[in-house]
């Protein structure tokens, strides 16, 4: 059995144990743990490092060199095209990096049983079982259902392979079909994790009646090659609107694995990883994680990003340009609105009547709010 790495490795004991972990892996043979000690070396550099941005190019050029090596066909030089040969119907990450996913105990519990399905095929073989073949992601926008196939691809280690839609649907009759068979025959022709993301689009029910039949063969195409999927490599489909798949379709995946948008402790890892490195603390992640209910790990994201950017403008502090980003939309009464006046009050120094002008409240109504999140704590 290939021995495993820290799962929890940071880098911050500095370069030279990166260094000697990288040599303690691979000289074992491990080339997978390999390629994962290096992807983080590529988010993380470790200290002691003269140029994090020349390093970063350079092992990662190095990284893809070495996958390219393994014998994979999976190169960019040998990707379908389009019937005019103008565009690739597909795009190829050798090393592709899902570290920062983060999704509900559910939804990873079952992700990490296909990991250790792909991990285990020998035990799997000797009793004539085998690993799941097709998986179907479904959920809200923005929720991380792409992300969750590079962590796959990551975790089994094995290139992602993308099929890009744009490419793939033709207005010229008959050819989408032959795209979409020329993109799954690529990604079995080793083992990888192929993403057919906004599967709606050529899965969708066939029950429009001003179709011409270029959709009906488009779903006879995918349904096919669900039922002849092989072991080899991993088939990930993605959809923001399941209830348009066609029913054929939909019960070919082994699995169907619904992701839906995170709760407060996904949404505070979510920001943890975000803000890593930055000055906001732990305290002012988790008010920022409370008061935003019903947003997407994108959200998060683009939120995080306008926080940075304003900063960076500004010259103000990233907990202050975080909390104001926060504070001033609708927001129902509760001991979440409650502490985020607080921190407002005591990291930003606003008064009351500051914080009431801004939030469309009364004065009393933030004293009392505030009175109450502070006898709380």
């Amino acid at each position: 059995m290939a021995p495993r790495f820290r799962e929890s490795y940071q880098f911050d004991s500095g370069l030279e144990q990166a260094v000697i972990d990288l040599v303690r892996v691979g000289s074992t043979g491990f080339g997978s743990g390999v390629r994962q000690l290096a992807t983080r070396l590529v988010r993380s550099v470790p200290p002691g490092v003269a140029n994090p941005g020349a390093f970063r190019e350079e092992l990662h050029e190095a990284l893809s060199q070495a996958v390219q090596n393994t014998g994979l066909r999976f190169t960019s030089g040998e990707l379908p095209h389009d019937p005019e040969g103008s565009h690739p119907l597909a795009f190829v990450d050798p090393i592709p990096d899902g570290a920062d996913l983060v999704l509900p105990p559910e939804a990873s519990a079952a992700l990490r049983d296909v990991v250790d399905e792909r991990l285990k095929l020998d035990l799997l073989a000797r009793a004539g079982v085998g690993p799941t073949r097709s998986l179907l992601l479904s959920g809200p926008p923005g929720v991380g259902k792409t992300m969750t196939a590079r962590w796959l691809a990551e975790k089994i280690g094995v290139p992602l392979v993308t099929m890009d839609l744009s490419a793939v649907v033709s207005s010229y009759l008959g050819s989408s079909g032959r795209n979409i068979r020329s993109v799954l025959d690529y990604a079995k022709s080793g083992s990888c994790v192929l993403l057919l993301d906004e599967f709606d689009a050529i899965a969708k029910k066939r029950d429009d009646d001003t179709d011409i039949g270029e959709l009906k063969r488009v779903v006879n195409v995918v349904l096919v090659e669900l039922d002849r999927w092989p072991d080899t490599s991993l088939l990930v489909a993605a959809t923001n609107h399941p209830q348009l798949l066609d029913g054929a379709v939909e019960r070919r995946f082994d699995h169907h694995i619904e992701i839906p948008l995170p709760g407060e402790a996904e949404r505070i890892k979510i920001l943890q990883a975000l803000a890593q490195g930055s000055s906001v603390d732990a305290p002012t992640i988790t008010v920022v994680g409370a008061v935003t209910r019903g947003a997407s790990g994108s959200d998060l994201a683009r939120l995080w990003n306008n926080v940075r950017r304003r900063s960076i403008l500004r010259g103000h502090p990233c907990d202050q340009e975080l909390l104001e980003e926060v504070a001033w939309g609708p927001r129902a009464a509760g001991s979440d609105r409650d502490r985020l006046w607080l921190m407002l009050a005591d990291h930003l120094g606003m008064s009351s009547r500051q914080i009431a002008s801004r939030a469309g409240v009364s004065h009393p109504t933030v004293s009392s709010a505030i009175k109450r999140a502070r006898a709380s704590t």
